[in-house]
């Protein structure tokens, strides 16, 4: 009775084993790899079907979109590269009026468009004219390009896609002191997979799935947690970074202390699991600058180098190590030992 126990524990902890390693999978993917993987989910005849409202009106799998994200349209209207690349072999008239939509969606703004145009509650197009401040006919033709060109572009070949679509998570915008990520690439602005748990199990129970695509819907469902884990991850990772270096990115202030290991606290993740999700990730700031990712953290004790550097000033005031410290906690509010002090002089 014994072995039976302990090798019923051995199965547990190796379901538990394979499930971490094929997350990390996921997490550890190139973005090439990652969005090939969700463009084979969709296109899955069985995985459409969960996604489809069963008997009880309620779709086993669901899409949400993640708070205050939107979709760089913009931006992306606005290369050509990308523009040629999800238009396909031939553009026509739809490429043709790319340059008069992404000048109407300028006049509208980032703000009113992703409000108007993009957030889940549509509204109708007489209210969306009249707060856009542009003509209903105009409306009704951005809306269409807007929605075709979003589609085109979420089904654009990862291979296709110009690199800064590989390598640059989002647009960091700001309006109105207010900081909010615009993603290049329509999937996360899309959302994350969520499974509804009671239709899941209706639809299996339905009789409507054979034996083998009972198995194979539980697995889909897994592969689309995966994928949702480490957009989920990444936005969340994001919205973090925009609040605690808002002074930063909204051009106020330097950067403020801020380490992997802290950032991962605050989130509840792993160090290791952060680190996977930012890796080789950029932004663009709202200067219109690109920065890694990475840039963004900031380590104390180069904060507070910098700090005695303005403190002792270009002519290198003499202070002993003691003052040093006092002058750093009266100025900024830095409690720094003394013996940490003079570590960091030596530094200087």
């Amino acid at each position: 009775m014994e072995k039976r126990k302990k090798q019923g524990l051995d199965l547990s902890q190796a379901q538990v084993l394979r499930q971490d390693l094929r997350l990390f999978s996921v997490l550890a993917a190139p973005e090439e790899d990652f969005l090939r993987l969700e463009a084979e989910l969709k296109a899955d005849p069985l995985f459409a079907r969960l996604c489809a409202p069963g008997t009880g009106g309620d779709a086993p799998v669901v899409r949400r979109k993640f708070a205050g994200a939107s979709y760089a349209f913009s931006y992306a209207v606005s290369d050509a590269a990308l523009a040629a690349a999800a238009s396909g072999a031939s553009a026509g008239e739809w490429l043709s009026d790319r340059p008069a939509m992404a000048a109407l969606a300028g006049r509208v703004g980032e703000a009113a468009f992703s409000e108007y145009f993009l957030s889940g509650r549509r509204r109708s197009v007489e209210e969306s004219a009249l707060a856009c401040g542009i003509s209903e006919a105009q409306t009704a033709a951005l809306r269409g390009f807007a929605d075709a060109f979003i589609l085109a572009h979420e089904r654009t070949a990862p291979a296709a896609l110009p690199a800064v679509y590989l390598r640059c998570a989002a647009k960091i915008c700001a309006e109105e002191g207010r900081l909010y990520a615009s993603y290049l690439n329509p999937s996360y602005f899309r959302g994350a997979y969520v499974i509804n748990g009671p239709a899941f199990s209706r639809l299996l129970k339905s009789g409507g799935l054979s034996r083998q695509e009972r198995a194979r819907a539980r697995a889909l469902a897994s592969m689309a947690q995966r994928l949702s884990w480490r957009k989920d991850g990444l936005h969340r990772a994001l919205s973090a970074l925009m609040e605690a270096q808002a002074d930063f990115l909204s051009g106020r202030g330097p950067l403020k202390p801020l380490s992997q290991r802290q950032l991962a606290d605050r989130l509840g993740l792993n160090p290791g699991t952060l680190s996977r999700l930012i890796a080789l990730k950029t932004v663009i700031i709202p200067g219109g600058e690109e920065i890694k990712l990475r840039s963004l953290f900031f380590a104390k004790k180069d904060f507070v180098i910098g700090k005695i550097m303005e403190v002792l000033g270009e002519g290198g005031i003499k202070m002993t190590d003691a003052a040093l410290a006092a002058a750093l906690r009266a100025g900024y509010g830095l409690k720094v030992s003394r013996r940490s002090v003079n570590l960091y002089r030596k530094n200087l």
